[in-house]
């Protein structure tokens, strides 16, 4: 028997969507381009803020924020299921492309938020993909930092309370979240379930990430 989700109305959650048997979920701009316009209108149609995000090659990570308990499954199901549909279609493929049931935990507080806000945030860094955060496009480091961002990237970036409070301008606000990058960046992951949930490795990560021309991309 699975254990029954716990959700709470207006509080934080971070969330995790993984590829079916590790199953590549991006494989080119426009991929990412799809699902954050999808995440945008989500956000929208089941009244789920986001406050951070960092689309991996078969993982996602969300810091979202439901209006009801009840929306939470909602907003994760609309982005899923459309998402799936439309690269199945596009590739002529079938099957499952995101694994049964995403993972999701109620972040306890704003301590807990800033952390679990810079892990995500973090989280291209620790997979090798770039060197320093605000270098990788589809994560939500570039708002939090204050870096420009491409005009054409779907917007759905709504700052958390903890963030908007951490300074009263955009360069103060991005100067403070660039100390708790540095702070963090050497640091363990947040001591919470999240990385029992992501059970990646460095071996595991490269299995099936593969584009279908059978080039690689970061």
């Amino acid at each position: 028997m699975r254990q029954r989700r716990i959700v709470i109305a207006g509080a934080p959650h971070h969330v995790i969507l993984r590829g079916n048997n590790r199953r590549r979920l991006f494989s080119y701009p426009r991929d990412y381009r799809l699902f954050l316009r999808l995440a945008a209108a989500a956000s929208h149609e089941h009244c789920t803020d986001v406050h951070a995000y960092a689309l991996m090659t078969n993982h996602v990570h969300l810091v979202a924020t439901p209006r009801t308990a009840e929306e939470l499954s909602k907003f994760v199901k609309y982005i899923a299921q459309r998402y799936a549909q439309r690269r199945n279609r596009a590739r002529r493929a079938t099957g499952k492309l995101f694994e049964q049931r995403f993972w999701s935990e109620p972040v306890a507080d704003e301590r807990a938020l800033a952390e679990i806000t810079v892990y995500v945030d973090l989280n291209p860094v620790r997979a090798g993909l770039v060197e320093a955060p605000e270098d990788y496009t589809w994560s939500t480091a570039r708002y939090h930092l204050g870096v420009p961002i491409p005009g054409d990237l779907p917007r759905i970036w709504h700052p958390s309370r903890w963030y908007a409070q951490l300074g009263y301008t955009i360069g103060e606000r991005a100067a403070c979240y660039a100390c708790c990058l540095h702070e963090r960046d050497e640091a363990t992951p947040p001591q919470t379930r999240t990385a029992a949930a992501e059970e990646l490795s460095p071996d595991q990560y490269t299995l099936r990430l593969r584009r279908p021309d059978g080039t690689s991309a970061k």
